[in-house]
């Protein structure tokens, strides 16, 4: 139950690393700016103290963020808003760069489950082949939006991988896998995606050896789990292969891996790890 609390916690409110973002966002505006920023979004009860501009967003978002993991949906609400406050004053995003702290913060949105979202305002009138007068550019508009769909609940089967991996003595697999997401949580997603992969390996191995296998490769117990038609039908065991093969590209190497493509990930190796495990009675 611990760890289930651990995971929900985390996984429904903004990360630390989201959290350090937007403060250097909010930093850039002025006391009032952000007093108002802190207002519009129903965090100014979070207000304790009014000492230097860091130190007031720092204590209001961190004060807030631990208000949500105990269930406060207004508290997580607020600092949804309160993200959503900080893109005001931002260039356009096609006149900033990729280090530019609006992609910093989209980034880590998206790790939260949340993107970040925006409505260009230019109005284009055509005046012949490839060309065109651009009539406005408004202010952009921007949404942050869940990127789960409705009735994905990637807490829970996060939690529940956990239990069943305890529960079947598989130790290594476990202590990889928390690892896996303690990094997803904490934005590492190379080293996400790299904790992954001896896991879902262990956990083949061992279920593999239930049904005979005698081999050391992962790849090739999930192979001889299809072959021999043990665990699993012929169609799901080729899910497993694609689930192995994915594990392998983009691993613990910098800057080959994504908020994105980590969740899809973990997400998928996930749900696949479950019901190998289920079939094969652990």
């Amino acid at each position: 139950m611990v760890g289930h609390r651990r995971c929900l916690a985390v996984m429904q409110t903004l990360s630390s690393p989201t959290l350090a973002v937007l403060i250097k966002i909010a930093v850039t505006r002025t006391a009032k700016e952000i007093h108002t920023s802190l207002l519009a979004a129903n965090l100014d009860r979070f207000i304790t103290e009014t000492s230097s501009k860091e130190r007031l967003v720092q204590t209001v978002l961190m004060d807030a963020r631990r208000a949500a993991q105990k269930g406060d949906n207004d508290a997580h609400r607020g600092l949804l808003a309160f993200a959503k406050e900080q893109t005001s004053g931002f260039r356009h995003p096609d006149e900033l760069g990729p280090e530019a702290l609006l992609f910093q913060l989209k980034d880590a949105l998206l790790a939260d489950g949340y993107d970040l979202q925006w409505e260009d305002p230019t109005i284009r009138t055509d005046t012949g082949p490839d060309s065109w007068i651009e009539i406005d550019r408004g202010p952009v508009v921007y949404h942050i939006r869940p990127t789960e769909a409705p009735g994905v609940e990637m807490a829970a089967e996060i939690s529940g991988l956990e239990a069943q991996l305890g529960a079947a003595g598989f130790q290594i697999a476990l202590n990889h896998y928390k690892q896996a997401v303690d990094n997803l949580n904490h934005h590492n997603y190379e080293a996400s995606n790299g904790a992954l992969r001896p896991m879902l390996e262990d956990v083949t191995f061992r279920v593999a050896q239930k049904y005979g296998y005698t081999g050391t490769s992962g790849g090739n117990a999930i192979n001889f789990m299809v072959d021999q038609k043990k665990v699993v039908p012929e169609k799901w065991g080729r899910l497993m292969q694609g689930a192995w093969d994915i594990s392998h590209p983009d691993g613990p190497h910098p800057g080959r891996s994504n908020a994105d493509e980590a969740r899809f990930r973990m997400l998928i190796i996930t749900s696949i790890v479950r019901r190998l495990l289920q079939h094969a009675g652990f």
